[in-house]
């Protein structure tokens, strides 16, 4: 350590040099050769080996000093070496990475030179921050990071999408694929086993997932049970969709977990880039397009992104914006498809069937937009508006057609609505309102409904037919194990669908199946409605089969309220005239 110059100020040097050793930053003072005129106690702790690291005289140091991007500086950058140029240092941070013993600490380094009675010198302060880089670093890993997983969040994964498609302004030649991971049945695993079972899961699902990719390769997980990887400097697309067939095959080996083994599927969503891309959003919106097209095909492991699934979604996202304004602006239309009893083709109800009357797209049919509001849960105001206005419409008919006294309609109802706590309360609001009597009422329900609810939905059907309503069993034999829920549940009537009709008279299984189900609800006690008659020989054979109700296109298609009167009225003219022409349905 160096003297105070001055033996006559001896008291004050004694002074300030019991201060600058008590303080916490170090203090270098060089003279204008960067030979050391004084350190104090922290610049000599801090500094291992002297002051040549920092680019003044002396033996070579036992550190080196690195920029904040932790490359090493050049001799011309060092920080003394400046400040003796005549430069000022505010607080530049610096790495020093000492050898002695191995650590590595943060600086921030603020210098400027001196004009002395001897000439230029420079003075040097260095404060550790070592403790606050560390607080920080731990900040922004909880801030990019997830937490149970750590790996890169959403955050750092658009960071890193961003960073990428700058390079590939540079580098316009660079494959790079994003594919967008989620696991299926995981809800199921995390209800059943519990939450910590689950986390477990996602722990070992991303041990899993980064065991398939090299080590530079970003893997994140972006909440939930969905993960992302961005591929970088692929060679194709067949690379990128080989890694998702890699991944898929990977998930699907069994996991343990409580002493048990659970299984797991994966649907991976694929978009490649990234020339076509402008944003990071825009990558992570089409890799989870692809993503969408497994979920309505689930056969499919793995989906490619290409342009016209994005006409696609612009078309699914328009649809949505318009049906919530034709629910407003009464858009809604219902038509009425006739249900005849077979023995005599007289018509005896109806089903009623929505439709959208688009201001700009014509009549829109149900496989346009209802698939829709069952994902947005539109389907739940759609399915009571189409419960009123068919209730509405048939108590109308009966005082206008006194022939339509006992005609009954059928509407469906969605699993949604039946999630809804006030169903019943609500269905008897309806009936009220629009004066329609509740035993001409029936309400057709899909097996989907049955395996959703199947805990709690006995009580709300008892509720429902204890008002007086009949309960149907839309699409029978469509589902799964739909023998095993009739006896359970308080049906009246069974809907065979089209598919077991067509054909039935060329293949021999299909008639024995069509045959089966029939007897089946005469021994049970329930009606049967046939749909998709279209041909007589349909006809011919339902009957002779015992078959009791039909509907399809042989005898009417779906006709609007119009029609319907229409076909009253001339069956009204009919019944004074007899010499008239019998109406045809």
């Amino acid at each position: 350590m160096s003297q105070p110059p001055c033996p006559d100020a001896k008291i004050d040097a004694e002074l300030y040099l019991a201060a600058l050793n008590h303080l916490p930053d170090a203090v270098i003072v060089v003279d204008a050769a960067g030979a050391l005129l004084f350190t104090n106690t922290a610049a000599e702790a801090l500094l291992p080996g002297g002051i040549a690291g920092l680019g003044g005289q002396g033996k070579s140091s036992a550190y080196q000093v690195l920029d904040c991007q932790h490359r090493p500086l050049a001799a011309a950058d060092l920080p003394l070496g400046r400040v003796l140029g005549g430069q000022h240092v505010q607080a530049e941070e610096l790495v020093l990475v000492i050898s002695s013993p191995p650590c590595t600490r943060w600086v921030t380094v603020t210098g400027e030179p001196l004009s002395t009675v001897g000439g230029a010198a420079a003075l040097l302060t260095l404060r550790d921050i070592s403790g606050a880089k560390q607080h920080e670093d731990s900040l922004l890993k909880q801030a990019f990071h997830d937490l149970l997983t750590g790996l890169p969040n959403r955050y750092l994964l658009m960071d890193r999408l961003s960073y990428a498609l700058a390079r590939a302004q540079d580098h316009p030649q660079v494959s790079m694929a994003l594919l967008l991971i989620d696991l299926d049945r995981f809800k199921a695993i995390n209800d059943n086993l519990g939450h910590q079972a689950g986390d477990n899961l996602l722990v070992e699902v991303g041990t899993r997932l980064r065991s398939q990719l090299c080590p530079n390769t970003t893997l994140a997980r972006l909440g939930g049970d969905e993960f992302a990887i961005l591929l970088e400097d692929v060679a194709s697309s067949s690379a990128a969709v080989d890694l998702a067939e890699q991944i898929h095959a990977a998930i699907a080996q069994p996991f343990f977990l409580n002493h048990q083994e659970v299984y797991l599927d994966a649907s991976i969503g694929i978009a490649l880039g990234p020339a076509a891309y402008e944003s990071a959003g825009d990558w992570l919106r089409d890799a989870d397009i692809a993503l969408c097209q497994i979920k309505s095909n689930p056969d499919q492991a793995w989906h490619v992104f290409d342009s016209s699934l994005q006409v696609q979604q612009d078309l699914r996202l328009q649809t949505e914006i318009d049906l919530r304004q034709a629910l407003i602006c009464n858009e809604l239309r219902l038509h009425y498809q006739p249900i005849v009893t077979l023995n005599n083709e007289e018509i005896c109800g109806f089903e009623a069937l929505v439709r959208w009357q688009h201001p700009t797209r014509g009549l829109l049919m149900p496989g346009e937009f209802i698939h829709i509001a069952e994902a947005t849960g539109l389907i739940i105001p759609l399915g009571w508006w189409v419960l009123a206005e068919a209730c509405r419409q048939m108590h109308l008919w009966t005082t206008e057609f006194p022939a339509m006294a006992n005609f009954t309609v059928s509407v469906n109802m969605s699993s949604k609505q039946f999630s809804q706590p006030n169903l019943v309360e609500r269905i008897q609001e309806i009936l009220a309102e629009t004066g329609f009597t509740a035993n001409r009422l029936k309400i057709e329900i899909t097996e989907g409904v049955l395996i959703d609810h199947s805990d709690s939905i006995i009580a709300t059907l008892a509720q429902i037919k204890a008002l007086g309503i009949k309960l149907l069993v839309d699409d029978f034999g469509t589902g799964y194990s739909s023998l095993s829920y009739l006896h359970r549940f308080p049906f009246d009537c069974l809907k065979i669908d089209r598919s077991f009709i067509e054909n039935a008279d060329q293949d021999f299984e299909k008639l024995e199946i069509l045959q089966s189900v029939v007897r089946l609800a005469w021994n049970l006690g329930l009606d049967v409605v046939a749909e998709g008659v279209e041909t007589s020989r349909h006809h011919a054979q339902l009957k002779a089969l015992r078959c009791e109700l039909g509907q399809g296109f042989l005898f009417s298609r779906p006709l609007s309220p119009a029609a319907i009167e229409a076909m009253m009225a001339k069956k009204n003219a009919s019944s004074l005239d007899p010499t008239a022409e019998p109406p045809s349905a």
